[in-house]
């Protein structure tokens, strides 16, 4: 029994960074039209998580700002929208699918989160076709990468 436990213990820690949070390019897609459909208008991140469910997070025209869960089917589970201070920013979805592009062309096959940081950069974060982490990070408008982290 004890040798049974242990196998079953052992297979799971091998296996578990491939239970990290991750989906595909579609699924980012179908959050980014459901983000659209729901009337972000400037986009913040989107995160898919390991439980198949994804978050789009931005603001919508009338200045509030939302964050919406949804099933990988794109229907929405749940919103919180809050008031914030100052004016709305992020990108649009035109750019974030650009991002998601450059994304894919430097060798992510994989991904979990795209962020649109405060301090004027974009990270998109996922894994590459052999299932390593892999972070690309830019410039806000420029679709450049400036650094490309690959775990080994």
């Amino acid at each position: 029994m004890k040798a049974i436990i242990a196998t079953v213990l052992m297979t799971g820690l091998a296996t578990s960074p491939y239970a990290l949070a991750v989906g595909s390019f579609d699924d980012a897609d179908r959050a980014i039209q459901a983000g659209l459909d729901y009337g972000i208008t400037q986009f913040r991140s989107i995160e898919l998580d390991d439980d198949k469910d994804m978050e789009v997070e931005g603001w919508l025209d009338d200045g509030w700002y939302v964050e919406i869960d949804l099933d990988r089917n794109a229907s929405l589970e749940k919103e919180k929208r809050q008031k914030r201070g100052g004016e709305p920013w992020g990108i649009s979805a035109e750019d974030l699918r650009a991002y998601l592009d450059v994304a894919r062309q430097n060798g992510m096959t994989m991904l979990e989160e795209i962020e649109v940081k405060s301090d004027g950069y974009v990270e998109v974060e996922g894994d590459d076709e052999r299932g390593r982490e892999l972070e690309i990070k830019f410039r806000l408008g420029e679709m450049n990468p400036i650094d490309i982290d690959r775990d080994n």
